[in-house]
């Protein structure tokens, strides 16, 4: 997995701009198929599309629901390492940075997907891509640079549901306070 030797040694520089770059990629598509999408709904019908996958998702973290959400379930393969050591380390980055090609341990980039595609201006759009690409550069960077024996992953797993809980709520709370605050504006 990600503590996986390939990652050792690697520029993670390299692979960082990468997932940023994938992520705002996929913003910039998320708002223009959005586009199509927001003119024929009021502002409060495309806030409430998104407060119902916010509560949908909110519910899933929490175990009282359970369903899957669509998701490539396969990994980015260390094939395009081929491409040297600065190029393959940006496509790996880039690829996983679009969130398509992998997989998604939560369903939070969902709800975000949704609410660029419905709401998000272009800059906040791109903000939002930028910052889903970084959520992952630091989540990589954090467990190749632990250690060397999986210690990371176990501490995620002891922590786990504390850690879901403090993520879903820094996700949930500031969305809920923008919804009825945006609802009613054009």
């Amino acid at each position: 997995m990600l503590s996986s030797p390939v990652w050792r040694g690697t520029p993670t520089l390299a692979f960082c701009a990468g997932l940023v770059c994938g992520g705002a990629l996929t913003a910039l598509v998320l708002v223009v198929a959005g586009s199509l999408l927001r003119a024929p709904l009021p502002v409060a019908v495309r806030w409430g599309v998104v407060a119902a996958a916010l509560v949908a998702v909110l519910l899933r973290e929490a175990g009282v629901w359970s369903f899957r959400l669509p998701e490539n379930r396969r990994l980015v393969p260390d094939t395009v390492f081929r491409l040297g050591r600065h190029l393959g380390p940006l496509q790996f980055g880039f690829e996983m940075g679009t969130g398509v090609r992998t997989y998604l341990p939560s369903g939070l980039p969902y709800v975000a997907a949704i609410d660029v595609a419905l709401t998000a201006p272009l800059p906040a759009a791109l903000a939002a891509g930028a910052g889903f690409g970084l959520g992952r550069a630091l989540m990589t960077t954090a467990n190749t640079r632990y250690d060397t024996e999986g210690g990371w992953d176990g501490e995620w797993l002891a922590h786990g549901r504390i850690l879901r809980l403090l993520t879903t709520a820094a996700f949930a709370v500031p969305l809920a306070v923008v919804i009825p605050l945006t609802s009613g504006t054009p």
